[in-house]
């Protein structure tokens, strides 16, 4: 899934037919494992988002273009809902704690 993110908005049907299925039989399996595309999209977007982020030679507009988001401040808001700070401030504490030895 990672690879439509750049491009477009990763839908039901494109995924499904990369894994040789049909899109309700994808909806019903996730539904099964007590989650939904949305939710693996989202988690798929926040846990990239916190990897691109430590590094300083991507830039966050650069991080947003890569999970699919045309507007940075759509990208802020997301991150903002995810985590509670902005990408900047955790890129600075992510960037704090790796000088103390911490594996943030």
């Amino acid at each position: 899934m990672t690879d439509e993110l750049p491009d477009r908005e990763p839908t039901v049907a494109v995924i499904a037919d990369k894994l040789h299925m049909s899109g309700r039989s994808l909806q019903r399996r996730l539904h099964q494992e007590g989650t939904s595309f949305t939710a693996v999209l989202t988690d798929l977007r926040r846990d990239r988002a916190l990897r691109y982020l430590k590094d300083r030679r991507i830039s966050i507009s650069e991080v947003a273009f890569l999970l699919g988001y045309l507007d940075v401040s759509a990208f802020h808001r997301s991150f903002k809902r995810w985590t509670g700070t902005t990408p900047q401030e955790y890129r600075l504490t992510a960037r704090g704690n790796r000088a103390l030895g911490s594996n943030v």
